[in-house]
């Protein structure tokens, strides 16, 4: 079978396209099933569930074979397999109607055939902007995802991030700063596990924590999530602090937990210090992502990194670290999400959320980063504050959150404000209005 049937079939079984388009899959890619692609997309956009029934009563001769593989995967061996299929194809073409008469016409047929195949599956992008043919198809897979209500990027799992944020962005550098025992471990870990949901495969580099520590955290976020709680019939989520005790929980409906948790699509690979004295690298961040071919990066702290080059100062070593894993995010277009603590003498106790001014150490934290967003925990009041200061494709903003950490609640209780969408809106016309007669005026 081909690989553009074991990608329908993955697509079915997960009941959402939205990770094709993501990856700038349309029907256009496929040459042998693209019906049954379109009649996906047509439900997305209606909003209909896509479920294996209503696909084999559209498409009764289809065979539904699913190989378990991971979408990205097969989503990676169909652009290989189109590259092979249209080089392959040109060389045919080109051995069996060239003559002498039409060699030099034959050559520049195949080399542009060819141009054209390295143009879409190279790594490495050289676009022209005036040919907008290959933006319209991405802005069209997008808003096809936005319409059936669903972020363009990773999930964060909190309403306004998504909101805001469009999700945890491909080649975007995020910076989280707090102080210490503002949750900023506990942020890194609701982003980390809200990624697995989504089916993506998460590094999660902690230079501080402990394997331990991190699988009793994830275990309580996850058990966390409603649809977890239906499918094993959860009362609650299994608490953090039972669950590092050793006591307080059932183990049998622990076990169950854990076995339902193998078996989802996504995954979180972490990478805890072993020897403090041999400290992580961005050189080993970079061979780990190549080596595991993860989706995104989480670095929980930053400061806990070692500096590619020795250096005289704390700052300047923070500032080769950020400066490696902007590169890193870049280069391999996925989000990174690093963490920092925040100036103490700077947050005071205002009550408020650190800001982009507060990175402690150095600057480079918040003035690399894509984004910045402070956070800041009340216990007694169960809430945490947090206030983007910094958001380089949008406003800043603030919200809160009711956050309960032993049971890994983190709900959003500010209502989403504002939009970015072209509309009509008269306080902004009049306000605009008046600076053009003021300006006329002068």
């Amino acid at each position: 079978m081909s690989v553009e049937a074991f990608l329908i079939a993955e697509l079915i079984s997960e009941g959402s396209i939205r990770k094709a388009l993501q990856a700038g899959i349309g029907e256009e890619d496929f040459d042998l099933y693209d019906e049954e692609f379109s009649w996906l997309v047509t439900r997305t956009e209606k909003r209909l569930p896509i479920t294996l029934r209503a696909f084999k009563l559209k498409f009764p001769d289809f065979e539904f074979v699913r190989v378990e593989e991971r979408i990205q995967d097969l989503i990676e061996e169909l652009k290989r397999e189109q590259a092979f299929t249209s080089a392959h194809a040109a060389v045919d073409e080109f051995l069996r109607e060239t003559d002498h008469d039409n060699i030099y016409e034959r050559i520049d047929q195949v080399v542009e055939i060819f141009r054209d195949a390295r143009h879409k599956h190279n790594p490495v992008a050289e676009v022209d902007y005036r040919s907008g043919k290959d933006h319209l198809k991405e802005q069209k897979e997008i808003s096809i995802l936005r319409e059936s209500g669903q972020t363009v990027g990773i999930p964060t799992g909190l309403k306004n991030l998504d909101h805001h944020w469009g999700g945890l962005q491909p080649g975007f550098l995020y910076c989280i700063l707090g102080r210490p025992g503002d949750a900023k471990s506990f942020m890194m870990g609701r982003l980390a596990t809200s990624a697995m949901l989504d089916g993506r495969r998460v590094g999660f580099f902690s230079p501080e924590m402990n394997e331990r520590q991190h699988r009793c955290r994830f275990a309580t976020l996850l058990s966390a999530e409603y649809e977890i709680q239906k499918a094993l019939g959860l009362k609650g989520a299994f608490r953090n602090r039972a669950l590092m005790d050793g006591a307080g929980y059932n183990y049998k409906t622990y076990s169950r937990f854990i076995r339902y948790i193998e078996n989802l699509p996504g995954e979180i690979v972490m990478f805890t210090q072993k020897y403090r004295r041999q400290k992580m690298t961005p050189s080993y961040i970079e061979a780990r992502i190549e080596a595991r071919e993860l989706e995104m990066v989480i670095v929980d702290p930053i400061y806990k990194l070692k500096s590619p080059r020795r250096r005289e100062s704390k700052r300047e070593e923070i500032q080769d670290v950020v400066d490696a894993l902007q590169d890193i995010s870049k280069g391999f277009n996925i989000p990174v999400v690093i963490s920092n603590q925040a100036s103490r003498a700077l947050v005071g106790s205002r009550g408020e959320a650190p800001s982009l001014d507060t990175s402690f150490g150095s600057d480079a934290p918040a003035q690399e980063s894509d984004t910045v967003l402070g956070i800041k925990h009340f216990s007694e009041e169960r809430l945490m504050k947090l206030s983007c200061s910094k958001n380089r494709f949008g406003e800043p903003f603030k919200f809160d959150v009711a956050f309960h950490p032993n049971v890994g609640k983190m709900d959003d209780v500010t209502p989403i404000r504002g939009d970015y969408l072209n509309s009509y809106d008269p306080e902004a016309a009049a306000e605009l209005q008046k600076v053009i007669e003021e300006e006329a005026n002068v």
